[in-house]
């Protein structure tokens, strides 16, 4: 009989309170039981994913087996033999991927709790964003400049060189973390933001505009991490704001491994389909189960950013199902989606009797509301 996740490894006092809450709620038994059945398939190369999932590393490893979720839903083959990076995809386009996470303080307790309440903008939006991408800049950076023993990156290993090496990123350093979408990443990693404007028809225009350097308490870095030395070797990054447990909890409940008086409804917004659309549009759903061709999948929240000045490029279409990002020689950025995903969401339980017909009313109370206050593009 394979071992659950949730079987404590340790005093469950010495667990985090976020593994306990998952662990005791009737609400997350979808989740608990697809995630059991992935890590059936999944091999613990370095024997701490359990112990970090139940204690300071919740988050990361709920992401990390995510990105496995997906990389088995595309059906590849991995070579998991080694520790050296998370997942190597073997076979005619072979790929490293080294997960990575922004965290809270060293000391904190995880800070990504259970939804509660609609989706809002943070209290103060401009300094979240600038710590949005100072932090993630800080966890990109960790990896490129980690080495091991003998000195080696990683691109340097026998597993890795000439592979092209891809880092994906989720962050979890405050509560307003997965608020952010892969626009904001964007201006980061390419060093320009879109600039809005209309001509004398009417029509939207976009125009790059180049970024120097990014500000934040009282500190600054560059802008363009791809075009640093120290991202030569870097291919490409698989961002997601997505990869919680919340993801598995309704992908668990479209297949019906969940309890028949617990609902749930996702919210947020998602691209407007109008051409000259500045903001997004509000979208919400009930979470039910659903026929295969309409579940939800691991690699919808995924965006691959492409290097274009990596020395090892990695080629479009490699990732498949998830959206991708490229820098165009104008500077505008070049995305293609495989199917069309929220920039930001948030899914909201309900457990007792009645739960879906509250569920529906809160939704349709949500889709009532005004979009005037909803978030930028970016």
């Amino acid at each position: 009989m394979s071992r659950s996740l949730f079987d404590p490894v340790l005093p469950i006092e010495r667990t985090s309170r976020r593994f306990r809450d998952v662990r005791a709620s009737r609400s997350f038994t979808a989740a608990r039981r697809l995630m059991d059945e992935l890590f059936t398939d999944f091999r613990d190369v370095d024997g701490s994913f359990v112990r970090e999932f139940q204690t300071t590393g919740f988050s990361p490893r709920v992401f990390e087996l995510a990105l496995f979720a997906y990389l088995r839903e595309q059906e590849y083959d991995l070579d998991r033999s080694s520790p050296t990076v998370d997942f190597l995809v073997t076979g005619e386009s072979p790929v490293a991927i080294e997960a990575c996470t922004s965290n809270p303080t060293q000391g904190r307790e995880d800070v990504t709790l259970p939804a509660s309440g609609w989706p809002s903008i943070p209290d103060n939006l401009p300094a979240e964003e600038r710590e949005f991408i100072f932090q993630s800049g800080k966890a990109l950076r960790r990896k490129l400049l980690k080495r091991d023993a003998a000195g080696r990156a990683y691109w340097d290993l026998p597993q890795v060189s000439g592979v092209p090496f891809v880092i994906a990123l989720q962050s979890f350093h405050n509560l307003s973390a997965l608020f952010h979408s892969v626009g904001l990443l964007s201006q980061y990693l390419y060093g320009s933001r879109d600039v809005v404007s209309y001509d004398a028809d009417g029509a939207l225009q976009l125009t790059p505009e180049q970024i120097g350097q990014h500000v934040y308490a009282g500190k600054s870095i560059p802008s363009g991490l791809f075009a640093l030395p120290e991202a030569a070797n870097l291919s490409a990054v698989l961002f997601s704001n997505s990869s919680t447990m919340s993801l598995f909890n309704r992908m668990g409940t479209e297949r019906g491994y969940g309890p028949s008086d617990v609902a749930m409804i996702r919210v947020g917004t998602i691209a407007d389909p109008d051409p000259h659309a500045t903001k997004p549009r509000l979208f919400g759903q009930l979470v039910r189960p659903e026929q295969p061709e309409q579940r939800e999948t691991f690699g919808e929240g995924l965006h691959v950013l492409h290097n274009p000045w990596a020395q090892t490029p990695l080629r479009t279409g490699v990732l498949r199902g998830v959206t991708e990002h490229q820098r165009l020689d104008d500077g505008r950025v070049l995305t293609t989606t495989a199917r069309l995903s929220p920039f930001t969401s948030q899914t909201l339980i309900f457990e007792g009797a009645g739960a879906q017909k509250h569920a529906l009313r809160q939704l349709a109370r949500f889709l009532s509301t005004d979009t005037s206050g909803s978030a930028e593009r970016r």
